[in-house]
């Protein structure tokens, strides 16, 4: 999601008339890496806040905030490898077009992005098809674990913020 839509989207609300704690604090969207033939204006570069890798994302979301139902702390890798990762869970529609676009994509990543700034990042190994997204994540000042565990919870707080907007639109 782009500063200014992000802005945009904030701004409705408030004039709708939202409490500020109705509001996520995190908007948190999932971007695929760009290719080599796109478009300078359709590419950004990202950069993680820790391992400080920059990667060039593609400008529009794969998965914008408001398909991403869940988030969850799991450890994975070979057992003497093993370290957390942060679960994404994607509603219907986002498991779709992530299976649709990794059946192609192998070599490519997946990056999460949070209010704009790159926290984690995938590599695409295989086509999947389950909705669930595996980032290895990293924050300033915190271990791998504290990283997953804050930013899982932050934006389990966020996803739920949003279902709500979203349940008060219909009504």
């Amino acid at each position: 999601m782009t500063l200014f839509r992000l802005a945009l989207a904030l701004s409705a609300l408030l004039l709708a008339g939202c409490k500020n704690n109705d509001i996520p604090d995190e908007i948190a969207s999932i971007f695929v890496e760009a290719s080599a033939a796109s478009g300078g204006s359709m590419r950004q570069d990202v950069r993680l806040p820790v391992s400080q890798i920059t990667i060039t994302v593609m400008t529009k979301p794969l998965v914008p905030a408001e398909e991403i139902l869940n988030t969850d702390a799991i450890t994975s890798g070979d057992p003497d490898l093993r370290q957390e990762f942060l679960l994404v869970q994607l509603d219907r529609k986002a498991a779709i077009d992530v299976m649709n676009y990794t059946k192609e994509a192998r070599g490519r990543r997946f990056v999460l992005i949070i209010n704009d700034a790159a926290v984690g990042f995938m590599p695409i190994d295989q086509q999947i098809v389950n909705g669930n997204l595996m980032f290895h994540v990293e924050k300033k000042g915190l271990s791998n674990t504290e990283a997953v565990m804050d930013i899982s919870r932050r934006l389990n707080i966020s996803a739920l913020k949003l279902r709500k907007l979203k349940e008060d639109e219909r009504k």
